[in-house]
C-alpha cells in the first residue's frame, strides 16, 4: 500500500522596490489554494523557515471578477503584522502581473484589491513598467511622547560620540509616529550621509513607554533619514535606514509611508499633493527605491496616501506542510 502524498503549497520569492535581482527587499509569497487551510502556527513556522523580514500568504479567491480581490496575511519571523509596505507591493506585482500574462497584455492598467488585517487596499498595476501603486490604509498619529537625544545616544553611542568630534548636530527630540495601530516608528533626522553611515544595528529592540492611549502595544522601529536635493518636478528625495534591534531592513514601505505622512502634515499645506522618492538599503548593498505620494485634505489631515514600487522574481518552488 503506497504512502499518502505529502501536502504541499507553492511559493515564489521576489526582490521588491527594485527592478534588479539581489537588490531591494526579499519577499516570499505563499499561495494558499481553496483546498488547503493553514493555521496561524503553520504560517508563523513557514515565515520563520524563510527567515526573511516578511512573508505573505495569499488566499486563492473562488473566482476573479471585474475587480480581482485577495485576502493576504503578512508575517514577520516572530508575529503577524496588520500592514507592511514591501509585502503589499511585491504581492501586488506578482498577482496582477499574472493576470496580465493570462490576458496577453504588454501594456495598460489592471486594478485589484487586497483585504489585509489593517483594512482594504486598492491596487493599480502598470503592465508596461511592472509597477504597482497601493492606496494604503492609514491612521497617522503623532504621539505626544517624543524620543530624546539621550535615548538616541544610548542606542547609537558611536553616532553620538562622532557627532561631538566631527561637529554635526543631533536634535534634542525626535517624533514618534504611527502609520496605523500596531506600526510605529521613531523618525530620526540626521544632517549628512556621513552621519547616516554611522548608524548600526543594536543588541535588542527598543522599548517606548507611554505611547498615547489606545496605540499600544506596537511594533516600533527606528527610521533614520537624510534629506537630499529634490528633483526638478518637486519630488522630495530622502535617504533612509530602518533599524529594529539586530535587524536592518533594506526597504520598509510602512516606515517610508510613516515618514512621508509626517513630513507632509508638518510642512505641507491643505489640499497639496507631495511626492517622495525614498532610497533605502544602500549601506547593505541592496538599494531600494520607494515611491510615496501624500494627498493632504482640503481642511486638515491626509486624504490619500499611495505607496509605489516594482518587483522582480527570484525563485519559486513548493513547501511541504
Amino acid at each position: 500500500m503506497s504512502a499518502a502524498k505529502e501536502a504541499q503549497v507553492e511559493f515564489i520569492t521576489f526582490d521588491v522596490f527594485t527592478s534588479k535581482r539581489y537588490e531591494g527587499n526579499p519577499l516570499a509569497v505563499v499561495k494558499i489554494p481553496n483546498s488547503t487551510s493553514l493555521s496561524q502556527k503553520q504560517k508563523q513556522d513557514i515565515a520563520r523557515e524563510f527567515n526573511l523580514s516578511e512573508t505573505t500568504f495569499w488566499h486563492q479567491p473562488t473566482g476573479i471578477g471585474e475587480l480581482p480581490t485577495w485576502t493576504v496575511d503578512i508575517f514577520m519571523t516572530t508575529k503577524e503584522l496588520p500592514f507592511a509596505g514591501h509585502p503589499t507591493i511585491g504581492t501586488a506585482c506578482y498577482l496582477l502581473s499574472s493576470i496580465a500574462k493570462e490576458r496577453g497584455l504588454t501594456e495598460g492598467i489592471i486594478n485589484g484589491q487586497f483585504n489585509i488585517k489593517a483594512g482594504k487596499i486598492d491596487l493599480v498595476y502598470d503592465v508596461a513598467s511592472n509597477r504597482a501603486r497601493a492606496g494604503i490604509p492609514h491612521d497617522v498619529h503623532v504621539h505626544e511622547k517624543t524620543w530624546s537625544q539621550q535615548d538616541l545616544s544610548n542606542l547609537q553611542p558611536r553616532l553620538a560620540q562622532t557627532s561631538e568630534s566631527q561637529g554635526f548636530e543631533l536634535k534634542e527630540n525626535y517624533p514618534i509616529v504611527s502609520i496605523v495601530k500596531g506600526m510605529t516608528f521613531v523618525l530620526i533626522e540626521l544632517s549628512s550621509l556621513e552621519a547616516l553611515e554611522l548608524v548600526k544595528t543594536t543588541s535588542g529592540s527598543i522599548h517606548v513607554e507611554g505611547l498615547d492611549e489606545g496605540w499600544g502595544p506596537s511594533f516600533i522601529g527606528t527610521y533614520f533619514f537624510v534629506r537630499l536635493a529634490g528633483k526638478t518636478d518637486g519630488t522630495r528625495v530622502i535617504r533612509t535606514r530602518m533599524i529594529e534591534g539586530t535587524m536592518e531592513d533594506s526597504a520598509t514601505g510602512s516606515a517610508a509611508s510613516d515618514l512621508a505622512a509626517y513630513l507632509s502634515l508638518v510642512e505641507g499645506q491643505a489640499g497639496q499633493t507631495l511626492r517622495y522618492d525614498i532610497v533605502q538599503g544602500v549601506e547593505m548593498g541592496r538599494r531600494s527605491n520607494i515611491g510615496v505620494e501624500v494627498v493632504l485634505a482640503e481642511q486638515s489631515g491626509i486624504a490619500q496616501l499611495y505607496l509605489e514600487g516594482s518587483a522582480v522574481q527570484v525563485m519559486e518552488g513548493k513547501l511541504a506542510l
